[in-house]
């Protein structure tokens, strides 16, 4: 049996290039339509996305850094369901001042929380390079927190995590510092 199936390239142009621009511009418009679907599908998806401008700020030869947390994330365990909330920005922010960064194993962070209450405590120096400090607090109690100041940045991450009557919930904040 004997191939009468022809190669493309030797068919003949049956629109000429009138039908490969159309056909050109059909698929473009084709590809115009899907993409833009598909960005918006993944801008109105359960995803909410809250963005903040934020110069750089280099701290690094600062001797005390006060961080400013507008906005946290929170996550929960309750009944074999994992919950995670993003809440409305603070009225009255989270406010860490780290004191005492020259001491090379133990610094003094004071906070003001959104119930506007200061606690003054003792932090443990984890690591310092010459892009961040990592400091940790509440080492064997219930909670354990982790502060991790990126100091040419001047941009600090907050993570805590906690059990509260055998629940365990998670705190998760990302602030702007300032040095003095």
């Amino acid at each position: 049996m004997e191939n009468t199936n022809t190669p493309l390239a030797s068919m003949p142009a049956q629109g000429g290039k009138a039908g490969m621009i159309a056909l050109a511009i059909g698929l473009l418009a084709i590809g115009l339509i899907a993409g833009y679907s598909i960005g918006k599908s993944m801008n109105t998806s359960s995803r909410n996305v809250i963005s903040r401008t934020k110069t750089e700020n280099n701290i690094s030869s600062s001797t005390q850094i006060t961080c400013t947390y507008p906005q946290i994330l929170s996550v929960s365990y309750i009944v074999n369901d994992i919950s995670h909330g993003l809440d409305k920005p603070e009225k009255n922010p989270m406010i860490f001042t780290f004191s005492k960064l020259d001491d090379p194993k133990v610094g003094q962070l004071s906070y003001i929380d959104s119930t506007q209450s200061i606690t003054n405590v003792p932090i443990v120096k984890l690591m310092e390079d010459d892009g961040k400090i990592i400091y940790l607090d509440g080492v064997g109690q219930d909670y354990l927190t982790t502060h991790t100041i990126y100091k040419k940045l001047g941009i600090s991450v907050f993570a805590k995590s906690v059990s509260l009557l055998g629940t365990p919930y998670g705190t998760l904040a990302m602030g702007s510092c300032v040095g003095y």
